[in-house]
């Protein structure tokens, strides 16, 4: 049986225009963090694209928190999905912005560290590592100072 990785990405924002080839970034950065993590057979993500609003009722929802957050992901239940990530467009522009980076560069980050955090990547060190790793063979290295907690 051939493998098979799909990745489902789904826009449920109407606050920012999805630039040209951001869908295809993203389906590249999760497959380039499978690979660093050695992950092998079928399975699919599903990644959604939401805004403020958006992500903070879901945080409402899943975690009971009403805080808005860049990004939320979490293991799937459905049988051949292994998670969900939920990136707030709008935060990840914000965040852009503020720091002198890309939006392209700030959501790539993020769906990588949404990866890392579906399978599993608990040791802050070794996930900084592989991030550092993921992001520079997707074109985007990281500087020392960069980190999500920003």
């Amino acid at each position: 049986m051939t493998e098979k990785i799909k990745v489902v990405i789904t826009d449920e924002q109407k606050t920012l225009k999805v630039p040209k080839g951001l869908r295809m970034l993203v389906r590249r950065s999760c497959l380039a963090a499978l690979s660093f993590a050695g992950f092998r057979g079928s399975t699919e993500i599903h990644v959604y694209f939401t805004d403020n609003d958006g992500i903070r009722e879901l945080n409402r929802e899943l975690f009971g928190s009403s805080d808005v957050e860049e990004l939320l992901f979490r293991k799937s239940d459905l049988d051949g999905v292994l998670g969900e990530i939920y990136l707030s467009l709008e935060a990840a522009e914000q965040l852009a912005s503020r720091h002198f980076r890309s939006f392209q560069r700030e959501v790539v980050y993020l769906t990588v560290h949404g990866m890392l955090g579906i399978m599993d990547f608990t040791d802050p060190e070794e996930a900084e590592e592989q991030e550092q790793a993921i992001m520079y063979e997707l074109g985007f290295p990281l500087s020392t100072a960069y980190s999500l907690a920003q």
